[in-house]
């Protein structure tokens, strides 16, 4: 398993070589933010690869609300769906998290999907915010791995030999 150091944009960044892999044909499992026209603020939305369908996230709490809600449900479902893919895939195919976040820090979220993935030969890449990292080390018992923040880097490291 290895991370990102997340210094913002971690993301974005992870959402970027998610979209370059699919574009070179290369096989990749993926839970990434997403892009959606009109969304403010707290909105959330993950994609989901492959297929590329978006899972919005998060829940309205009106406008006078003065903080973000995730919507649980919502996330279970979509890593419910990336569990799928990732029990039809090839054991290699890189799996790719937008992040391990609070949700992931308290024990729920894409925990159990990590855990699939490292024991049916997959590798996870995920980024972690500073907040979240003693718990994702608790939770990775040494077998994280660092990487920098550099996409080119990054595909060579999931992909080696650049093949699809």
């Amino acid at each position: 398993m290895v991370t990102l150091a997340r210094r913002g944009g971690g993301d974005w960044l992870l959402s970027e070589l998610v979209a370059r892999a699919e574009a070179a044909g290369r096989p990749v499992i993926a839970l990434v933010r997403a892009e959606v026209p009109g969304e403010e603020g707290c909105d959330m939305s993950l994609r989901l690869v492959p297929g590329g369908r978006v899972q919005v996230i998060s829940q309205s709490l009106g406008r006078e609300a003065e903080a973000c809600a995730l919507d649980q449900g919502a996330l279970e479902q979509a890593v419910a769906e990336t569990e799928a893919a990732l029990r039809a895939s090839a054991p290699g195919t890189p799996l790719i998290l937008n992040k391990f976040g609070k949700v992931e820090a308290a024990g729920h979220g894409c925990r159990p999907l990590i855990a699939l993935a490292l024991e049916t030969g997959h590798p996870v890449l995920t980024s972690v915010a500073s907040e979240n990292r003693a718990a994702f080390d608790a939770f990775a018992e040494g077998l994280a791995e660092d990487l920098p923040a550099d996409l080119d880097g990054l595909e060579r490291f999931l992909w080696p030999q650049g093949r699809p």
